[in-house]
């Protein structure tokens, strides 16, 4: 027989503080039906509860995620600049995406995913949402918006349009 092991990864940046067995999550009205119920021990990797060194126990990028997670509110520019991660496959990507707010940009090619410059396209594209926002503030009309934005960042129309009207899912 091959056993099966459920494990449960907490994808928060704060610390778990829910329940981490069957009994903890039970509100049994009669105390004596304990007898008869097996406490299931509920494992749990919970980043924002490990210490940073903890990570290298992970043998693939799924470490570097945790890692990742853990950070994602503050510092994920040093936790990408201390590790050997620059490279991450497309997989891992996908799940950072998905498990943070960092929303990476990066090509759908083959190959891995160069780290640091999905964080520079993010960073730019906070800056200039961050701008558009501002001027829009400041009554500017989309055209000059357009022009102001392109000139500042070098970054084409499409894109600024694309920022200026995102797509609502």
């Amino acid at each position: 027989m091959i056993p099966i092991i459920t494990l449960v990864i907490y994808l928060g940046d704060t610390p778990w503080d829910g329940p981490r067995s069957l009994f903890e999550m039970l509100d049994v009205a009669d105390s004596r039906l304990y007898q008869f119920l097996n406490d299931y021990k509920l494992n749990l990797i919970s980043p924002a509860d490990m210490s940073d060194e903890a990570f290298v126990k992970f043998h693939t990028d799924l470490g570097f995620a945790l890692k990742v997670i853990k950070h994602q509110r503050e510092d994920v520019d040093r936790v990408i600049a201390e590790t050997d991660h620059r490279k991450i496959d497309r997989d891992t990507a996908f799940f950072l995406n998905t498990a943070t707010r960092l929303e990476l940009k990066y090509e759908e090619k083959k190959g891995d995913v160069d780290m640091c410059l999905a964080m520079e396209k993010k960073a730019l594209r906070d800056k200039v949402t961050g701008a558009i926002e501002t001027m829009k503030d400041f009554g500017l009309t989309e055209e000059d918006i357009i022009r102001r934005i392109t000139e500042k960042y070098q970054v084409t129309e499409e894109y600024v349009l694309e920022l200026l009207s995102p797509k609502v899912a």
